[in-house]
């Protein structure tokens, strides 16, 4: 993303989230705007939010905005069917019962969450806490399309990489209090606005409270595919709840070795065996990702990998196995704008921003493994 593009981002993020809060109840979320503070004492039962005003209608669109998502208007989200069965509520229900003894990451912690006990990603027990929601145009071009990627942060992080662009959220864990209700009624809200998606940014250990969101915000009318913004590292057994429910996987393959995730991501050693079974079931669920007629992805999977200096992620090994494992139309946003954030500074080797020469190789090898689907972020530099 070019510099210019990130202070659009973030000037949207700021404007679009204040009016969001505004609308569904929540308190103002300031993201690197304040002086740091320590987080909010969760309250034992947050005030349930009010509805956004105007209220959608059934179909989920709002008075006076055009048709919700401009999307194919022949496209039902997976979910819609399930919820309809009462399958997606089922399934709710059994995710929240994992978090007794919580299994929802592969640091597997055991916590009971539901007696608001925090495991390793620090968050608050089973209480839901947003860090704000806004139309997305920094996201991929197919999720971007007109209106943008309905982008929802939620907070907190199993993973906590040292270079984490956004550690005050999935660090220090920002953000406000919600209810499910309030949940949904960001979704809707988002539809609404004209999105495309529903972008849910580190959703793993809140992977209960989305299929719960989902399943009030269907029967409301939510009809957008569901964006699963992930690390890449899931559970399989996780994964199987979510197979025809989410329509499309956007997983990072952030490391090739494990013992660069072990390092740069809070003793993760098991990152890359595990990302690897999990973004082949994500495919085997959703398949490749093809826009619709409208130029706008409904379905599939997007995989990034973000190019680090000194070749800590193994990109060109990346490459390979996406290669020989994947088909070769397989989306992958080879990602250029790695920069030097959080507590990057304390190892030299991820220090720097990447040059042009190390990002050229790697789309270089992509192209001569025949991968045809790319997505060359840092075009720039491969002129």
């Amino acid at each position: 993303m070019s510099d210019l593009s990130e202070k659009f981002t973030r000037k949207c993020f700021l404007e679009n989230t204040g009016r969001l809060c505004l609308q569904v109840g929540l308190s103002a979320i300031l993201l690197g705007c304040s002086q740091p503070q320590p987080a909010a004492t969760p309250s034992p039962e947050p005030s349930p939010a009010p509805t956004p005003s105007p209220a959608p209608s059934q179909d989920g669109t709002k008075a006076g905005t055009a048709e919700a998502g401009r999307n194919d208007p022949d496209f039902l989200p997976a979910y819609v069917r399930l919820q309809r069965t009462g399958e997606l509520g089922r399934r709710a229900e059994e995710l929240w019962a994992v978090m007794e003894s919580c299994q929802l990451c592969p640091r597997r912690c055991g916590v009971n969450r539901i007696k608001k006990t925090s495991g390793f990603c620090r968050t608050p027990g089973a209480t839901l806490v947003l860090s704000g929601a806004h139309a997305h145009f920094g996201e991929e071009r197919p999720l971007v399309g007109e209106g943008g990627s309905g982008t929802i942060f939620l907070t907190h992080c199993n993973l906590r990489c040292v270079f984490c662009q956004n550690w005050t959220i999935s660090h220090l864990g920002r953000g406000a209090e919600a209810t499910i209700d309030a949940f949904a009624d960001m979704m809707l809200w988002l539809q609404g606005e004209g999105c495309h998606n529903i972008n849910v940014v580190t959703p793993t250990h809140y992977s209960a409270h989305i299929l719960k969101a989902l399943d009030v915000a269907a029967g409301r009318g939510l009809r957008l595919p569901v964006v699963y913004n992930t690390s890449g590292w899931e559970r399989l057994e996780i994964l199987a709840y979510l197979d025809g429910v989410v329509d499309i996987y956007l997983p990072d393959f952030k490391y090739w070795d494990s013992a660069m995730s072990a390092k740069y991501s809070a003793g993760a050693e098991s990152y890359p065996e595990v990302t690897r079974a999990a973004i082949l079931e994500m495919n085997r669920q959703v398949g490749v990702a093809k826009p619709n007629r409208k130029g706008v992805m409904e379905r599939g999977l997007m995989i990034r990998h973000l190019v680090m200096p000194n070749d800590v992620a193994g990109s060109e090994k990346v490459m390979e196995w996406i290669a020989a494992n994947l088909p070769k139309d397989t989306y992958v946003n080879i990602m250029a704008q790695y920069t030097p954030l959080h507590k990057a500074y304390d190892y030299p080797e991820i220090s720097r921003r990447i040059t042009g020469e190390e990002y050229r190789s790697v789309v270089q090898k992509a192209r001569a493994l025949g991968l045809t689907n790319l997505d060359i972020q840092g075009y720039w530099m491969v002129q």
